[in-house]
Parts: C-alpha cells; structure tokens; sequence
C-alpha cells in the first residue's frame, strides 16, 4: 500500500506545483510576447512547470495508481470542454463544468484561470489525460506479464512513434481551431473538436505501447518536448493565419511532451526488461 500512495501524493503534488508554475508563466508569457515585450520570468516560469508535469507523469516509475489518477481527472475534465459548449442558453450554449472552474481560478489569479482555460479547451488535458491513462495501464500489464519478444518490442515502438507524434499534430492544429473559434470567434466548432478527441485516442494508444516498449516512446517524446519548448520561446515564428498559434504561445505542446516523455522514462525504471534475448525463454518447460 506504500508504493500506490506515494505515487499519487508525488503525481498530485507535482501535478498542482506544474500547473500553476505553467499556466501562470505562459499566460504573462503570452500576453507580453503579444506586445512585443521580452518575458524571461514567464518563460522560465513556463518552462519549470512543465518539467514539474513531467515529474507528474515519472510518478508512473513508483506505481501506475498516481498517473492513473490524474489522468482520468485530466482526460474527464478534457472531454467535457470540448463535447460541453459553454455560453448563453438561449444561443446553444449549456451550462460548462469546466468553465466554471476556470473562472473560478481567475478570480484568484487572472493569469492562473487564462493558463487553466486554454489548457482545457484546447484539447491538451484530453491528450495529457488520455495518454497517462494508458501508460499507466500499458506500464502494469507489462509488469504482470513479463518481457515480450523483440518483434513485438519493435513494432510497438513504431506504432507508438507514429501515434504518438500524430496525437501531437492533432493537438497544434485542431487544438488550436478550436480554441481560436471559442475564444476568439466565439463560435464553438464541432469539427475541430471532433478531430481533438482523437488526438486523444491516439495518446491514448501510445500510452498503451508502453505495454511492450518504452523506449519507443523516449525519441518522439523528445522531438516533441523540444518542438514545444522552441514554439514556446518563439525561436520559430508563426504565420498569423497558423491555427496551432495559441497552444505554442501558452507552452501546450511543451506541456504534452514533457508528460510523453516522463511516463515513457518512468516505464523504463519501473518496467521489467522489454525483450527477451533468448526465444526459448518464454516457452514452458516441456515434461520427460
């Protein structure tokens, strides 16, 4: 029972710490870069909390309960931004859980509720959620049954390689034509968020890979921590007409391969050996 109750109190802890470390940093970030000022306190403070998230999802290297956990709490809170239309009755808005709860965080900070707000209804807590789902699952049941062969190993790590960075995509762009829409054009836009939802899937499906591999995981967790952390900083500059401008500038990206990459590194200090060197190794003994 020790294990399963450290690994929530470090995924809850560091969880509260990255978000508000995030969310607080990249809104000041945004909202400066916005006018053209230098922000290094935002940037930094951005930066820091997205690798306080990834100790989040590390938390899978003690047990799977804490990842699990915060995940479903993610990807619940995730889905319902983007399936829930908020706004007026009378104008095909419904009453928002969600939103609700990022007002309710603005009013204690602005800068918390914004970071909060664009974190949900961009599609990112689905992905970040859905995908610590599955490595929580994908992490335990390769603990319960043991090595896999190296065919499976390798093509597991293509397929979580290719989903993985798919999911990514996915999140830059519908992620962000949905929050443009609802935010700007306050519009809300079933396409889009239909398009994150399986952005959603596919997280989830790499997370699962972690069944068989984790090291396929690491490389393209790596491409897309760094791509984040460059869109973050504005290393590489945006058409204005780029939909996947308001989860770069709010550091999502970064966010999501922070969490690819502590989960797919904590699968690997956790999880038993991934292949077996010897074929043989897994066939029962045969009776004389």
């Amino acid at each position: 029972m020790v294990r399963p109750f450290l690994s929530l109190l470090v995924a809850a802890v560091a969880t509260v710490t990255g978000f508000a470390l995030s969310w607080i940093g990249a809104s000041t970030h945004a909202a400066l870069v916005a006018r053209l000022e230098p922000d290094p306190v935002g940037l930094a403070l951005g930066i820091v909390g997205a690798l306080v998230l990834g100790i989040a999802a590390l938390s899978v290297a003690i047990h799977w309960v804490g990842a699990l956990v915060v995940g479903a709490i993610h990807g619940l809170l995730g889905l319902l931004a983007l399936v829930v239309p908020f706004g007026n009755p009378f104008a095909g808005g419904i009453f928002s859980p969600v939103f609700q709860i990022t007002r309710m965080l603005s009013k204690v900070d602005p800068a918390l509720g914004d970071g909060a707000t664009m974190f949900y209804f961009s599609g990112t807590a689905l992905v970040v959620g859905a995908f610590l789902i599955g490595a929580a699952l994908g992490i335990r049941s390769r603990r319960l049954a043991g090595p896999s062969g190296a065919k499976a190993v390798a093509v597991s790590s293509s397929l979580s390689a290719g989903t993985l960075l798919g999911a990514s995509a996915l999140l830059l762009i519908a992620g962000g034509t949905f929050a443009q829409q609802i935010f700007q054009l306050l519009r809300y836009d079933a396409v889009s968020a239909s398009i994150a939802v399986v952005a959603g899937v596919f997280a989830g499906l790499a997370g699962l890979m972690l069944r068989w591999s984790s090291i396929g995981v690491i490389l393209p967790a790596t491409v897309v921590f760094v791509a984040g952390v460059v869109l973050f900083a504005g290393l590489l500059p945006l058409p204005p007409s780029f939909p996947g401008r308001l989860p770069a500038a709010y550091g999502l990206v970064m966010v999501a391969g922070a969490t690819f990459l502590g989960s797919a590194i904590g699968g690997v200090v956790r999880g038993r050996p991934e292949a077996v060197v010897d074929p043989d190794a897994l066939s029962p003994p045969v009776a004389l």
